[in-house]
């Protein structure tokens, strides 16, 4: 492995993740999610923005004695673990830094590991986040700028006169101007799906932030970390839902004016590796065993065929509406980094495509049970559309009043009775519920191992923007 210029930058910890391009494959690395200075000054960068605080001595001191007993910090190196999430959407590298210098430790995974000894780390060094927060606010900041699509809401770029946007290239932009930092900061680092875009002069732009000198440089850690990952004798992408999928069919709608990814049903039939079949009818999800020769004459045909061998999109001629706004049916094959998705746009009447659904379709067993899924993840939503609601029998155990933010249940009888009440909505599964006179609608977000959609559907989005 090539020897990199080793960083002084202050450290004591850090964490966080890059995304590989798609083709050649290169490193994306983000802003740290959070970053803690042997000064005291910390930053955070999360879904709601970046901030930055300071801790105490003390509280440095003891988070290093901390960290310096954890094994995985004591050697830098590329781990590869049993199990993790995957990062979207050609996967990528989670990372923690200890220390800088010639004292730097760095530890490299694909995807976000699911793993007792990585998690004891991003705990411990949460555990320092401070209760009061500021905005960050460095003295410099370098960034990109790039044209930009309209997809939504745009935003005028007020600082025309001391910094146009147009004819910067591919040159990262250096300012020290306080209001230039934080109206790019505050806009890049927020919560809005998708980010507005910038207007100036009748041409949309957006940013990416390359670095803040003394607090962060994700170029210079990104060349090691592709280092690490590249020098490991096995190294994967961290890329797709690692579920034990053999192959499974669905389908998803656009939303009113096709922007984003597909919101996706729950997959119609999904085979695992292992045997186990769970698909739907008209009845309700149901689960079965698929006998062990006729599995392994299964896999042999999948593997021989022709539309299996790379992930792609389609075309089809004079093809039925998948949903009201457009949208897209998929097939997917084995999953994590050995996935292959083959997509339609419309339903085809005849090919390949519906003789590969038919070949699945011969899979289903004559003996069944109902599905129950482990764990399954709703939303809450006021109302009842489409059908009346039934009395929600868990409010003891699992009140839905003032319930903001997802749900998320293991309860066995909670979850046979969402499944066994659902039915299929606009574009996704739908069960309605009355709790003390309130109606709600539940819709599923996922359940491990058998329905995530965010992964899936930024899957299919991609191939989506790539074919056209």
């Amino acid at each position: 492995m090539a020897a990199t210029a080793q960083v002084r930058d202050g450290n004591l910890i850090e964490y966080g993740i890059g995304s590989f391009t798609e083709g050649p494959v290169s490193l994306m690395l983000e802003p740290p999610r959070m970053k803690i200075f042997r000064d005291g000054r910390v930053l955070i960068v999360d879904r709601d923005g970046a901030w930055q605080a300071r801790i105490d001595v003390d509280r440095i001191e003891n988070l290093e004695r901390d960290l310096l007993r954890m094994p995985l910090l004591h050697s830098t190196r590329y781990v590869e673990f049993k199990r993790r999430k995957p990062i979207l959407v050609h996967g990528g590298i989670s990372y923690v830094r200890f220390r800088d210098g010639s004292d730097e430790v760095i530890v490299a995974t694909s995807g976000i590991p699911l793993d007792r000894e990585w998690q004891a780390i991003i705990d411990r060094v949460k555990a320092e986040r401070p209760p009061t927060l500021m905005s960050f606010r460095p003295q410099q900041l370098r960034f990109y700028i790039w044209s930009f699509p309209l997809v939504g809401e745009k935003i005028v770029w007020p600082f025309t006169s001391a910094l146009p946007l147009a004819g910067h290239g591919d040159t990262p932009v250096s300012t020290s101007d306080p209001a230039v930092i934080a109206f790019i900061i505050d806009h890049s680092f927020n919560s809005k799906v998708p980010l507005p875009a910038i207007e100036e002069n009748g041409a949309l732009y957006q940013f990416g932030i390359e670095s803040a000198p003394g607090w962060m440089d994700p170029p210079a850690l990104q060349r090691r970390l592709e280092e690490l990952w590249r020098a490991a004798p096995k190294h994967g992408r961290g890329s797709g839902a690692q579920d034990g999928n053999l192959i499974e069919y669905g389908m998803g709608g656009f939303a009113d004016g096709g922007h984003g990814p597909p919101m996706l049903y729950p997959p119609e039939v999904k085979i695992y590796a292992g045997g186990r079949i769970v698909f739907a009818d008209k009845e309700g999800y149901w689960q079965g065993i698929i006998e062990p020769k006729r599995l392994e004459k299964l896999k042999r045909d999948l593997t021989n065929n022709a539309l299996l061998k790379k992930s792609q999109i389609l075309p089809v001629r004079n093809g039925g509406l998948i949903s009201l706004h457009g949208g897209m049916a998929y097939i997917r094959y084995r999953d994590a980094d050995d996935e292959v998705v083959v997509a339609v746009l419309s339903h085809p009447k005849r090919g390949p495509y519906p003789r590969l659904l038919d070949r699945i379709r011969e899979e289903i067993p004559s003996t069944f049970s109902r599905f129950r899924p482990d764990e399954i993840t709703f939303r809450l939503y006021p109302g009842s559309t489409w059908q009346q609601p039934v009395a929600w029998p868990f409010s003891a155990t699992i009140p839905l009043h003032d319930k903001p933010d997802s749900i998320t249940i293991n309860d066995p009888p909670a979850i046979a009775f969402v499944i066994d009440h659902a039915f299929g909505g606009f574009s996704w599964l739908q069960t309605n519920v009355q709790e003390n006179g309130k109606d709600f609608e539940i819709i599923l977000e996922s359940s491990p191992g058998w329905y995530e959609p965010q992964i899936l559907g930024a899957t299919l989005d991609n191939l989506r923007l790539n074919s056209n």
